[in-house]
């Protein structure tokens, strides 16, 4: 897309030097207009200069000329125009390499995901409707980020905390406002959706700075 214009508003291609709508002064020299073009499918191929159709101002034009062959002299107008070089910019990939340990497990207790285990990690786990959370519930009285489940390592801390949901959350089937720690077998209820917590880091119990269950 052309993307310059002339001093009399013509949109023309950024290499051109003249524009081939405006009529030439006569005081001006009769000077092809050289534009770059690549050779399509051809490996390794260089820009080549193609000459484009210059208005002399009397209804003439000056014909296209083909580009001059290695070892022979050319003006300096039918020169070459060699491609500017391509800046590339790699982007690194950042890698978390700090690791979520399981500190604890929902099973579920009802509905579809009755019999089923999700692990609970360290840090924040989603809980929701939303495919992508940390624990999937599959009811339509979830909301698609319904609540959070966060375990502090440094307290040892399990806090189960609404996150703002339409039908709210429930632990021992009352509501929670907005947050709540968890105990062992606490029974968590999100729509109708019943889990079981079972705490895996607790008093004596937990992952160390290595990595190493203590």
């Amino acid at each position: 897309m052309a993307d310059k214009r002339c001093d009399n508003g013509h949109f023309i291609d950024e290499s051109w030097d003249l524009c081939p709508y405006c009529p030439q002064d006569e005081s001006e020299p009769e000077i092809p207009v050289v534009r770059p073009r690549s050779l399509a499918g051809e490996p390794g191929a260089h820009a080549v200069p193609v000459l484009a159709h210059v208005g002399r101002g009397d209804g003439a034009e000056i014909p296209a000329s083909p580009p001059a062959r290695r070892g022979t002299s050319s003006s300096p107008a039918l020169a070459a125009v060699q491609p500017l070089p391509i800046e590339r910019t790699v982007a690194a990939a950042q890698v978390n390499t700090a690791k979520r340990y399981v500190v604890g497990w929902l099973v579920g207790l009802n509905g579809m995901s009755r019999g089923e285990s999700f692990p609970v990690r360290m840090g924040r786990n989603v809980i929701g409707r939303d495919r992508r959370s940390d624990v999937v519930i599959q009811d339509d009285q979830a909301s698609s980020h319904h609540a959070d489940l966060v375990f502090r390592p440094e307290e040892k801390r399990f806090i189960l905390m609404d996150h703002n949901s339409t039908n709210g959350t429930y632990v021992n089937e009352m509501e929670i406002e907005p947050r709540r720690d968890l105990a062992a077998r606490d029974v968590i209820r999100i729509g109708s959706q019943r889990f079981l917590f079972s705490p895996l880091c607790q008093d004596g119990f937990h992952w160390d700075d290595e990595g190493l269950l203590k």
